[in-house]
């Protein structure tokens, strides 16, 4: 871009024109008329035609004189800025044109300012995505701009908007499987530097609300796949875990997400099994007696590796009766048994081929026809079906199975186990199987379990929908989806680490959970106090998986879990006061005048109309999010089975229960219709 005093040529009719600008917009406010003054005072061609654009070609070093003595000469009058801004904008929809305007910023600031406010707008809207990577290829030229002129608000601000703009799209990802978005060039950018740099201006007292929330932008977008930077920056760490005290879940759930997001690619997600191996009458013998003795209090009989030894004698009663009189309906029946006692009842071995002998029990037990051979029958082939990973077939059997027993735990369960990504229908069938009837009593091993997966799907359905926030800047309605499925984890959490067995194979993971999530939702009233009880439980519950000889793999919660114990004190120490600032940044806000939102908008329709996607201007920051309290997130859950959902349905009688369908409403209707003022009244 010319520096200022480049084209001293420029006639006394230019001078003029730019000087009879302030009084050609005094009383305009649409920034489309602006735009349209400017180009016609500096007789800047039409823009919006290809001629137009060779003409500035031919014409660039006089146009961009032009539009630099009128930014330089109007600097503090916003409208004029805005309008030159815009056509800068305007000009970068040309690669050729937009490398130009950006070759040689040397050291001139007024240059640099310009520079940095096309930028800015550019950044936001992108045009095609090409605009935003060649900006981001050039980070490193930001990154030393920003190291050479720290002392610079303004500089320092701009540079972090652009670089979160920019860089985000090229460095995040959704899976730990897919990698980067961009990963060429993800791999080519100084991270390290752009983010000890963003933290640092984040920390500063002149860091204003959108250096903060573009700088949380940055983290969050480059926590999955940047992980090994944020281990070597002891700072980053330290902010996050402090970051979890913070009142405004801009901050706390950001923090929340990057802590988990930046452990996913380490880890090793594997839940802890025993199997159905055959336990020696030695077994607790060589147990320490502590850990017996905890045993004993809950209750032998009902600890996990009692159960165990249980079903593996009758799972070898199965099928030693099987290779004697090769009965399937003996077979179905037995298996069908094991199938809601364990997760590891269909022999994966040649001589048992699953494919040609189960559709033979299933036959058998449907022939009989009975309702428990029925439900025996449709337990067994939702276990095959799930075996195979059909899960197409699994879902529509589903839905025939509970049209027929809508009870039906493990029909819950298996549905809650197929694949659905940011999907809640697996969430959903977890919940609604926690309330069949008898389910606790009557089979504790698929209550666990079920309470297991209601936790895991709920607390990756909250962090899924803090991030989608963050890209899609859906606003208010995102934030208390996200908390109502954390609150929902954090309730499931506390129900498993209270009621399961001390030697559950999965209490560790759970308790991983439980620590993260109670930090988490406690926010500025957290301290280790409040998870003493389960930091204990975790040390007991590790103890019992050596002593089961199980293997505790690195997962990204026990991780995180780690990571939080391990800082948090020093983080709140180092870190705590300078949270309570940016908070009360986050929350200090002055809203611009009516006329000029009005302006941003005008701006973003008109570069939209040039095949430019979406333009936020270059002081405009996402919306922010305020505190929360938690009371204002339990209309969020389904009145009977508890659910988090973004569409929960009314009771049309006193609209102050909510429902995820007909089946919970119906579920719910024996307890809720004393209450309820329009007594029978459909939904």
């Amino acid at each position: 871009m010319p520096s200022k005093g480049k084209n001293k040529k420029s006639s006394l009719l230019s001078s003029t024109r730019i000087s009879n600008l302030a009084e050609l917009t005094r009383n305009v406010y649409d920034l489309q008329q602006i735009v349209e003054i400017i180009h016609t005072q500096l007789q800047i061609p039409d823009l919006s035609t290809k001629a137009g654009l060779k003409r500035v070609y031919f014409k660039f070093d006089h146009i961009a004189s032009r539009l630099d003595a009128a930014f330089t000469r109007y600097e503090h009058n916003d409208k004029i800025v805005s309008g030159v801004v815009a056509i800068y904008t305007e000009l970068c929809v040309d690669s050729i044109l937009r490398a130009r305007l950006f070759e040689d910023p040397g050291e001139d600031a007024e240059c640099r300012r310009i520079a940095l406010h096309v930028l800015t707008s550019a950044a936001h809207h992108g045009g095609s995505s090409s605009l935003r990577e060649d900006v981001a290829r050039n980070a490193s030229v930001l990154v030393q701009t920003l190291k050479d002129h720290s002392d610079e608000q303004l500089t320092a601000e701009s540079i972090i908007d652009i670089l979160s703009n920019a860089v985000c799209t090229a460095v995040d990802g959704e899976y730990r499987w897919h990698g980067p978005q961009m990963p060429e060039l993800q791999s080519s950018l100084d991270m390290k530097t752009m983010l000890e740099l963003t933290l640092h201006h984040m920390r500063q007292s002149y860091a204003s609300k959108s250096s903060i929330q573009y700088g949380l932008d940055l983290i969050l977008a480059s926590a999955m796949y940047s992980s090994n930077i944020f281990r070597s920056v002891p700072d980053l760490d330290m902010f996050l875990v402090a970051g979890l005290k913070s009142k405004t879940w801009d901050i706390r759930g950001i923090c929340f997400g990057a802590i988990l997001r930046s452990h996913i690619v380490t880890s090793v997600h594997r839940i802890p099994s025993l199997g159905l191996q055959l336990l020696s009458p030695e077994f607790f013998v060589r147990w320490p007696p502590h850990l017996f003795q905890i045993l004993e209090q809950y209750g032998l009989s009902r600890c996990f590796v009692v159960q165990l030894h249980h079903v593996s004698t009758t799972y070898l009663a199965v099928f030693d009766s099987w290779e004697k009189n090769r009965d399937h309906y003996a077979l179905g029946a037995g298996l069908a048994d094991l199938t809601l006692m364990t997760e590891y009842c269909l022999p994966a071995r040649p001589s048992f081929p699953v494919e040609e002998i189960i559709p033979r029990c299933l036959q058998e037990l449907r022939a009989r026809g009975t309702s428990a051979d029925m439900d025996r029958a449709d337990v067994l082939e939702m276990k095959l079906l799930n075996t195979l990973r059909d899960w197409d077939r699994s879902k529509s059997k589903a839905q025939q199975f509970l049209a027929r027993n809508p009870d039906s735990a493990y029909i819950y369960h298996a549905l809650a186990l197929v694949p659905t990504g940011s999907d809640e229908s697996a969430l959903d069938a977890a919940k609604k199987g926690l309330k069949c009837t008898g389910l606790k009593d009557n089979n504790p091993h698929l209550y666990f379990q079920l309470l297991r997966r209601a936790v895991e799907l709920a607390a990756d359905l909250g962090i899924c929908y803090l991030h989608k926030e963050r890209q899609r800047a859906q606003g208010k309605m995102m934030w208390e989806e996200a908390i109502a499925f954390l609150m929902s984890a954090l309730e499931d959490s506390r129900t498993f680490v209270n009621e399961a067995p001390p030697d559950h194979p999965c209490m560790t993971v759970i308790l991983h959970w439980n620590i993260i999530l109670e930090i988490t939702m406690q926010g500025p009233k957290a301290d280790l106090k409040i998870i003493e009880a389960a930091m204990k439980k975790l040390k007991i519950s590790e103890e019992i998986a050596h002593a089961l000889q199980l293997q505790i793999h690195p997962t990204h919660t026990r991780q995180a879990a780690q990571l939080i114990m391990n800082l948090f004190v020093r983080a709140d120490k180092e870190w705590g006061r300078d949270i309570k600032s940016m908070n009360a940044r986050l929350d200090d806000q002055i809203p611009p005048p009516d006329s000029f939102k009005a302006a941003r908008d005008d701006l973003s329709a008109r570069l939209s109309d040039m095949s430019l996607e979406t333009l936020s201007c270059s002081n405009s920051v996402p919306e922010p999010k305020l505190e929360t309290h938690m009371d204002d997130f339990r209309f969020k859950r389904c009145s009977w089975c508890l659910n988090a959902s973004v569409v929960l349905k009314k009771c049309a009688g006193c609209e102050s229960t909510r429902y995820c369908d007909n089946l919970c409403q119906r579920e719910h209707w024996p307890e809720h219709k004393k209450d309820c003022k329009g007594k029978g009244r459909a939904m």
